[in-house]
């Protein structure tokens, strides 16, 4: 729990411990129409000066300061230190010696353009810039415009969330375009959501925008192996300052596990998928359900759910096997399409996917039929496509809504198959950036060089009749890509011994080994070579050589492969991706996990190997590996795919 911490100065001249220096720069967190809280941290140093946030409507002119009183300060426990020993409670696990203020600053104007900076007393901490900024919410009811950026698994620290970051700063500058808001679907910090994690892979990547742009966050598995969510303890906990007594609009939660605010007629919800009760009788459904009935007496046109684990999904993960992913469209839908959710946007799947206008599609496994209420693109007829969604002015129950899977901000993509609801299914790292305006919802994914890979409006100009359709568009596993190894290909393949160490290589000979048809395998009569090792040998090696025109087509391919149990990819002599195999190659191979080959491809991003690549001939070799000798099954079947612009 967050405590406000009366006669602060009192407390800093007592503990004589502080002289100020910035180790996380400050960032703005719960905006409202009359508030905002400002957070930062320092490092513990020696003297003691009064922390203070001092603002104004001008750069130059920074009339106000915060108030003592309205500023909580949380710092890390001292050795043999307990945890009563500080209100409100420790720092979870930041670095020794670390102090947090968490600043508010109320009796603001709506929809006002503030300037801030940080002091130390009369030190300022904060650069001399106009980056140093926030705007407060328009009042709850009013007609405005907002524009926001959607963000998911990009925690990586990595090169790729950097350039999806760049990509959205790039795109908003060429455009003229500002940011209202920011919502991160979680799994900001990986791998495990400690508190250098969120420190090196958010803060310090994001924190030109983070400094006068509200992140709104949901958390993720990740942030879950540290953060508890059911405690309210953890490093995501500590970095977020979220609305629990509904001072941002909606209903009180009373926690920061879920919440809801409004941005002028666009009512949001955030909630945890991960660690708390899914069930419609569990405190998050009932306050959701609360939340939602208070909504509906409102002035609200639009409703936005968001949350981790996506109901719908074939990247990565699989929404008709897990069962946090099972639950949430089993037993949290149903209670937001019955409001008259507009948007749904998840992430924990390593992909972009997005859904048709749908309805009710609580099956397990997922259907489509009769679920989907328009099964165009969703684009409208005057960019080339077959035209917005149509929905009736206001929140209706059950005139469908647009599912979004967008964990693809800076993880290793991933794909098993299409879902029947998806209308885009995009191998490809980025984001989303969307805009409300009025009668009109519009969303476009941005690719991490900062090309729109898929677009998307909903427009509620006038009064609609939903109609089912019993036979809906389907996805087709060709529609993005064209093979440069086809499915069913022949490959050279060894499955009577182990070749020598260079058998990966180039120029290596392969004119004693045998030719089959992919896939290879046994037991599951659907192999096109069918092997004969059960029993005697628990790796198979295949190779092929292929043509790559340009060298610039690297970075579009993709391995789609059924596999059981596991493999290892080599490209031009040089191991590329290993799945299922702790240790070792070839009979060296240890720790064979296993994996059960499904009816669909599963695809695999190979543009992080792109420099392995050369134009011309090219080879890749694979070795698959059973878990055991005895195994009942075995399967190893490879195609290469490249995608399409």
């Amino acid at each position: 729990m967050r405590y406000f911490v009366a006669l602060l100065i009192c407390f800093f001249s007592f503990s004589g411990l502080l002289k100020a220096e910035l180790s996380r720069a400050p960032y703005v967190q719960l905006a409202t129409d009359h508030s905002i809280c400002i957070v930062w941290r320092t490092v513990e140093d020696g003297q003691a000066k009064a922390p203070v946030v001092r603002y104004g409507t001008s750069k130059d002119a920074l009339k106000w300061s915060s108030k003592p009183e309205n500023i909580q300060v949380r710092r890390t426990k001292k050795d043999g230190e307990g945890e009563s020993g500080l209100t409100p409670p420790f720092l979870h696990s930041a670095p020794k010696g670390t102090y947090q203020f968490e600043a508010t600053l109320t009796g603001l104007k709506p929809d006002t353009l503030y300037y801030y900076a940080v002091f130390d007393g009369e030190k300022r901490l904060t650069s001399d810039d106009e980056t140093w900024h926030f705007r407060t919410h328009p009042k709850p009811g009013t007609q405005k415009d907002l524009y926001f950026w959607v963000v998911g698994d990009s925690g990586t620290g990595g090169s790729a969330q950097k350039q999806v970051y760049q990509a959205m700063r790039d795109f908003n500058k060429s455009h003229n375009l500002t940011l209202t808001m920011y919502l991160h679907v979680g799994d900001m910090a990986y791998g495990s959501g400690k508190d250098n994690q969120f420190q090196s892979n958010f803060f310090e990547v994001y924190q030109p925008t983070l400094r006068n742009t509200v992140c709104w966050p949901a958390m993720g598995n990740h942030e879950g192996y540290t953060s508890s969510g059911k405690k309210e303890r953890g490093p995501y906990f500590d970095a977020y300052v979220c609305p629990k007594k509904g001072e941002a609009g909606g209903v009180a939660s009373g926690t920061e596990n879920y919440y809801s605010f409004d941005y002028g007629r666009v009512h949001f919800i955030a909630l945890n998928s991960h660690d708390l009760d899914r069930k419609p009788t569990a405190a998050m459904a009932q306050w959701l359900k609360e939340d939602l009935a208070k909504t509906s007496t409102k002035k609200t046109d639009w409703l936005v759910a968001f949350w981790h684990h996506p109901p719908y999904t074939k990247g990565s993960h699989d929404s008709d096997r897990e069962r946090h992913l099972i639950e949430m469209r089993e037993m949290i839908l149903p209670i937001l399409e019955s409001s008259g959710v507009d948007l749904v946007l998840t992430g924990h799947s390593h992909i972009y996917e997005r859904s048709m206008l749908i309805d009710a599609a609580y099956d397990t496994p997922t259907t489509a039929e009769n679920h989907v209420l328009d099964d165009g693109d969703g684009n409208a007829k005057a960019q080339g496509g077959d035209g917005s969604y149509q929905k009736s002015p206001g929140l209706n129950p059950n005139e469908g809504d647009v599912q979004v899977v967008a964990g693809h901000g800076g993880q290793q993509l991933h794909r098993r198959g299409y879902s029947p609801v998806m209308r885009k299914s995009i191998v490809e790292h980025g984001s989303m950036l969307i805009r409300v305006s009025k009668d009109t919802l519009s969303a476009v994914m941005l690719d991490k060089m900062g090309k729109v890979e898929d677009q998307f409006q909903i427009v509620k100009k006038q009064r609609v009749t939903p109609k089912r359709i019993a036979h809906p568009w389907k996805p087709s596993a060709l529609h993005e890509g064209v093979f440069v190894i086809p499915k069913n290909a022949e490959w050279s393949y060894m499955a009577d011994g182990h070749p020598s160490k260079k058998w990966t290589k180039p120029k290596f000979d392969v004119s004693k080994w045998k030719v089959g048809k992919a896939g290879f395998g046994y037991g599951d009569d659907d192999d096109q070579t069918v092997l004969d090792i059960k029993g005697k040998q628990s790796c198979v090696y295949i190779r092929k050589t292929f043509q790559l025109k340009n060298v610039a087509d690297a970075k579009k391919l993709f391995l789609a492969i059924r596999y059981d149990d596991a493999f290892i990819l080599h490209i031009n002599g040089r191991e590329a991706l290993r799945k299922g195999v702790k240790s070792g190659r070839g009979a060296d191979a240890k720790g064979v996990s296993n994996h059960e080959a499904g009816k669909e491809y599963q695809y695999f991003d190979l543009s992080p190997f792109a420099v392995l690549f050369k134009k011309g001939e090219n080879v890749i070799a694979i070795e698959g590996h059973n878990s055991h000798l005895k195994s009942s099954d075995f399967t190893l079947d490879p195609a290469l795919v490249l995608k399409k612009k």
